[in-house]
Parts: structure tokens; sequence; C-alpha cells
């Protein structure tokens, strides 16, 4: 369904320099024929012909110049307005969220920047959720949209390096207790930063939830595994059905390692936001100004 993306359309620029490179092909193989057989006609088009159209030539190429160079300003200056309309509201958190939940879910010929990967699918949901709150991005391609994302990539990449610079105490994740209770309570304590009310129910029966976080009408089912090896998915499995068991609006799993292609696959497909470590380590940097290893 989306083949048809991958495949580079041909600009205006692409096309104006195929043409003006098969006429001046065409024009030197000409004139050289002619300089071979007539030199006084040769040197008659040079001057009646091609002297005048080489200057106009220069002209329109100054004057599309300067024209490609003032509606690239106007891009940047436009661009520039439409940052200043959404930093500092909470749809630049939404932003932020999206690109946590959803940057490390593209495969094959997805949409790329920085190690995030994002389904062409998603990014067409979430352009209609932006343009919804009046925020007009252009549907004709993909370029506003990925000027943004961009934008708020580096900016959170270069946020989580400043602060994990600045961050003095450093944690490891080998220490934590193989029982899993003290990872349990880092989530709870990470969640509470992230203006939850959070409350630890791991343990025998807990109908596969290890936390409970709640704020405003929103309640999170987190899974917690403190794992080196890969988590498969069982977890997700645990906290699909954990949720529904809670009554919680959504389910999460955070773990210390990473998640196998199965997990992934059938969280996407049961709306199950997974938190793997590296994620993890940005956020407790981001909330709770502990680094963690």
């Amino acid at each position: 369904m989306y083949k048809k993306r991958y495949k580079r359309k041909e600009s205006k620029e692409d096309i104006i320099f195929e043409l003006i490179s098969t006429l001046s092909f065409v024009g030197i193989a000409y004139l050289g024929f002619t300089y071979y057989l007539n030199r006084q006609q040769f040197w008659f088009e040079m001057n009646h012909y091609v002297f005048p159209v080489l200057g106009i030539t220069i002209l329109l190429i100054c004057a599309y110049v300067f024209y490609v160079l003032q509606n690239k300003k106007r891009k940047e200056r436009y661009f520039e307005r439409l940052i200043q309309q959404i930093e500092g509201t909470d749809l630049e958190r939404m932003i932020v969220s999206f690109i946590d939940q959803f940057g490390k879910e593209g495969e094959f010929k997805s949409w790329e920047y920085r190690g995030y990967k994002f389904e062409w699918k998603r990014l067409d949901d979430f352009r209609e959720s932006v343009n919804q709150k009046n925020i007009n991005i252009s549907t004709k391609d993909y370029g506003e949209l990925s000027e943004i994302l961009k934008y708020f990539i580096d900016k959170k990449e270069n946020r989580y390096l400043s602060e994990s610079i600045e961050t003095r105490a450093a944690h490891s994740m080998s220490e934590l207790s193989k029982s899993g209770v003290e990872f349990e309570n880092l989530i709870v304590r990470l969640y509470n930063a992230m203006g939850y009310v959070s409350k630890r129910v791991g343990g025998s029966g807990d109908q596969g939830a290890d936390v409970i976080a709640n704020k405003n009408s929103e309640s999170l089912l987190i899974q917690a595994k403190c794992y080196q090896e890969p988590v498969s998915n069982k977890a997700v499995q645990e906290a699909s059905s954990g949720r529904m068991h809670h009554g919680c609006t959504r389910a999460v799993v955070v773990t210390t390692s990473y998640f196998t292609s199965g997990a992934i696959a059938l969280a996407k497909s049961n709306s199950v936001e997974l938190i793997d470590g590296e994620l993890l380590k940005r956020m407790l940097i981001e909330h709770l100004q502990e680094a963690w290893q």
C-alpha cells in the first residue's frame, strides 16, 4: 500500500536540469559539426544566436537561483513560526510522547532519523492528529512533518546529552535485586516524577500488574522486567490481559534490556507501549535526574 512512497519523485529542479543538459548537448554537437564543415557559418551563428541565447540563459539562471533562495528563506521563516506555535505547549509534549512510543517500531523502508524509525502509517495518523489542533502541516508530502520530527528529536537528544553530562550520580541496573522489587520501586518513582500517582502492586496474584499509575482519566498498567536477556511476547500478553483485568486504559512493559521481534509485533497489534533499556535511561535522566548504566 505504501510502496509508492519509497520511489523518489522528480522535482522541478531535476526536470529543468535534465532539459538544459539535453539542449546543451544537442547544441554543442551541432556547433562542433558546423565548425568542422564551415567556420564562417559557425562564427555567424555564434555571434547572432549562441552568445545572445547564452546571455539570456545566464540571466534566467540568476533569476531562478534568486527565486530558489527567496523560497528557501520563506520556508525557513514559516518553519520558525510553526516551531514557535508548538514549543512549550501540550503539543510539544504530544510530539515527544509520539517519538518515545513509536520511534522504535519502524522496520524496512520506514522513515528514519538518528536511530528512530517510524512506520509511514504512524506518520499519517500523527499528522492528522496535529492538524486537528490548528497546526497546519502540509499533506502533499512528508517534508514539513519530517522537519518537525527532526527538530524535536534533535532537541530531545541534545537535552539528553546535556543532562547526562551534568548528572553526577551514577547507578547500575545490574545492582538491582533479582526479585524485581527495587526495579518496580524505581518505576514508581519515575512515574510519580512524571505526574502520575503510582503504586507498586507486584507480587503473587498481581494479575499482570507490577505498577499501577494514574493521572487524570488515564490509568496505566505497568509490567516491570529487570532482565539482562531480551523480553519475549509473554510479558506483552500478561500486560494486555492485565490491563483488562485491572480496568486500565493503557498497558506498558518496561525493561532494563530489550524486546524480541515477536514481543514488538504483538505489542503493536495490542496497543501495548514498550520501553526498552535505552529509552528508560533517558527517561530516568529527564524526570529523575539520575544516570543509570
